[in-house]
């Protein structure tokens, strides 16, 4: 079932690049909907200066000369947008939020008689190509006598100090989202790292725990190995190279399981009765010394063979008996191992129930999460282990089924039929 676990690790890229797609989508219509607003507020401020310009046509035009330029400069101070007046052939007259002071009377007497093709340089020259770059973004508005009367003058506008300040918020909105983006892959990025030092830290003292029993009792027996022969015990040798090469077998068993860890195990069909059994077995000899008053009882009914590799399958469960001996507390308790075909779903479920304390209900979403453990002395990587084994190794699925504080908690593991 190795397509199963690629089909996961498909998802998981396909997430990934639903999500990329998302915020990308967010990030367009953000920018799509500013922009929006910018074209609504350019047009809600080219409709005022054209409104500006019929009341300069049908008022300021009609007065006296000696208060239109007073007028004219009142009007322009109440609009909020840079506006440059002149007259028909384009010399300015009037202007207002472009950065240039404004004339004094005798600039302004001169004003009449410049050529606008070639203005003097400084002030009137800045105004003259100011009003030229309005044009551009802009088409002027001519300010006329009646309503076909002839040209007066046009009033050249440019985009006022909101509408410059919003066609900058796509970009400043932009930069906030990829801010925050990098913020959140430096994030991910860190807890990625966090947790595969937590888990080669945990691999590291798992490894030492493994090859520390064996080992121990390799060199126990070493010495009671020299014993027998100083005391020409002879018979009893036998006894002590048949238990040094279960141990052997042990440390054989544990390499073969690391070596399987970050590569695709082969998976065979096999019958885990035997499996089950064999694992009880193991840790019903050990009892008395690790859980004392204790009991591991297994029902095993018929069922299919599974595809699964052994070895994997015989660490995974270790590690659930493990966590349920420890759970039992100094009272003892009991292990109950059953299984089950389901056959609509062409698969074996196995059942492991402790009768111990029991998961919390705030911790029952992070017993799988690296480095989450409840014990003193414990790495939080039995579980998580357990999880990777069955799910991205085998196609199958182990998860907490239920759980009640200080009565009893029950895993499942769920593997596909061969």
């Amino acid at each position: 079932m190795n397509h199963i676990s690629g089909y996961r690790g498909n998802i998981r890229l396909w997430l990934k690049g639903y999500l990329f797609i998302g915020v990308a989508v967010l990030i367009l219509a953000v920018l799509f909907y500013s922009n929006h607003i910018i074209s609504r507020m350019e047009e809600q401020s080219e409709a005022t200066t054209r409104l500006f310009s019929r009341f300069i046509a049908d008022v300021v035009l009609q007065v006296q000369d000696v208060g239109k330029r007073e007028l004219l400069q009142e009007v322009l101070r109440e609009i909020k947008l840079p506006i440059i007046f002149s007259d028909a052939d384009g010399r300015p007259l009037a202007w207002h939020r472009v950065g240039i002071p404004e004339p004094s009377d005798e600039e302004f007497a001169t004003l009449l008689s410049i050529d606008p093709k070639d203005p003097p340089p400084g002030k009137i020259k800045r105004l003259v190509e100011m009003a030229a770059d309005f044009d551009e973004a802009n088409s002027p508005v001519p300010v006329r006598l009646g309503v076909s009367g002839n040209i007066q003058g046009y009033v050249h506008f440019g985009a006022s100090e909101l509408q410059r300040e919003l066609r900058l918020m796509p970009l400043i909105q932009l930069g906030i989202f990829l801010v925050f983006m990098g913020v959140g892959l430096l994030g991910f990025r860190y807890l990625k790292l966090s947790e595969q030092r937590s888990i080669w830290i945990g691999m590291a003292k798992e490894t030492a725990h493994q090859l520390g029993t064996p080992l121990s009792a390799l060199l126990g027996w070493t010495q009671i190995l020299k014993d027998k022969i100083n005391e020409g015990k002879f018979d009893e040798v036998s006894l002590s190279l048949g238990e040094m090469e279960e141990d052997l077998n042990r440390l054989n068993k544990v390499t073969g399981r690391f070596s399987k860890i970050g590569s695709r195990p082969e998976l065979t069909g096999i019958d885990i009765a035997p499996v089950l059994e064999r694992t009880v077995s193991y840790f019903h000899r050990r009892l008395p010394s690790i859980k004392a008053d204790s009991t591991i009882s297994i029902d095993v009914g018929e069922i299919p063979k599974v595809e699964a590799n052994e070895e994997l399958l015989e660490w995974v469960l270790e590690n659930l008996f493990k966590n349920g001996l420890d759970a039992l507390g100094e009272g003892g308790g009991r292990i109950q191992v059953s299984t089950k075909h389901d056959a609509s779903k062409q698969c074996v479920d196995i059942y492991i129930r402790d009768t111990g304390r029991g998961v919390p209900a705030v911790d029952r979403e992070r017993i799988f999460s690296p480095g989450f453990t409840t014990k003193k002395r414990g790495w939080g990587l039995g579980l998580t282990l357990a999880k990777r084994i069955i799910e991205e190794y085998h196609g199958g699925e182990l998860k907490l089924v239920e759980s009640k504080p200080g009565k009893w908690t029950t895993f499942l593991i769920r593997l596909p039929v061969a």
